[in-house]
């Protein structure tokens, strides 16, 4: 998509303006996912409850990569607000421990029972680098979508939670990343003027890096591993999404102008802000 060149223009020295990002920013289209065609796009984003980037449009794409049978068992490690606990009960007829740190248990109980599937879906409050509640080798599946970076992206954590999953059984990862690694692990100055987020990038591998980290624990066969063709796009995606939600207002685009000039880099500059899949089946 872009070529690897020498970062010569940065971010704040780009002309964006408001005009060029609405004709030239990109949607994602549902079609693409028959599961999602039945879902209008405030169900896709969540309502606009800050869900990441990718939304279920990424969660869609990720169950490309998974075989999963009514009934199975599958962690959502990180599920956030619960959405994509109720897409795979929903579509695949799984029971789901629906885990998450920050959300409250109540919360994603009430979401869950309201929605109508308070019997299928368990919610957990819990830090999952900790010993979970579980047996060994108790679940099918793991899905863990925009979340498997803040657990520190090593073997050990690796080594911990695959003790939760049957052999044979399947993991699914998927989140933002960066297209290739940065040059001795700096992030580049492109990149650095975000609202906190600097920190995340730091963690934001690229898809040959966790390739290698998962089968370099010799505990999993990874099946599938590759950048998503649309996944800048489904960058773009998400600033259109929350600037219509904003009527388009003037404010909202310049509290988000850092990210869009970030994107607008990302089109002609490598590392370019991208998503990415992989899944393994355990050994």
């Amino acid at each position: 998509m872009t070529q690897a060149v020498e970062a010569q223009v940065e971010p704040g020295h780009l002309s964006v303006t408001a005009g060029s990002v609405r004709s030239t920013f990109r949607h994602i289209h549902a079609a693409r996912h028959p599961i999602l065609a039945e879902y209008t796009r405030d169900e896709i984003y969540g309502n606009g409850d800050k869900m990441a980037s990718g939304a279920l449009y990424l969660a869609a794409e990720m169950t490309r990569s998974v075989a999963l049978a009514p009934g199975d068992r599958v962690l959502d490690l990180g599920c956030g607000k619960g959405d994509t606990s109720v897409l795979l009960s929903r579509h695949f007829g799984v029971r789901v421990a629906a885990l998450d740190l920050w959300i409250t248990k109540e919360f994603l109980r009430e979401k869950f029972t309201t929605k109508g599937y308070g019997e299928q879906i368990v919610p957990y409050n819990l830090n999952a680098t900790r010993t979970l509640p579980f047996d060994d080798k108790y679940f099918d599946a793991v899905f863990c979508m925009q979340a498997f970076h803040s657990f520190g992206g090593s073997i050990h954590f690796l080594e911990h939670l695959l003790r939760y999953l049957k052999p044979g059984g399947q993991i699914c990862v998927a989140g933002t990343c960066f297209n290739e690694e940065f040059e001795d692990g700096v992030v580049p100055h492109a990149y650095r003027d975000t609202d906190g987020w600097d920190t995340e990038y730091t963690k934001y591998h690229s898809p040959g890096w966790w390739r290698t980290l998962f089968e370099s624990s010799r505990l999993v066969d990874v099946t599938e591993c590759y950048e998503l063709d649309d996944g800048l796009a489904m960058w773009e995606d998400v600033i259109l999404y929350g600037w219509e939600r904003a009527s388009w207002s003037e404010k909202w685009f310049e509290k988000s102008r850092w990210l869009i000039r970030q994107l607008v880099y990302s089109r002609s500059h490598s590392p370019y802000l991208t998503h990415f899949v992989l899944s393994a089946r355990k050994r």
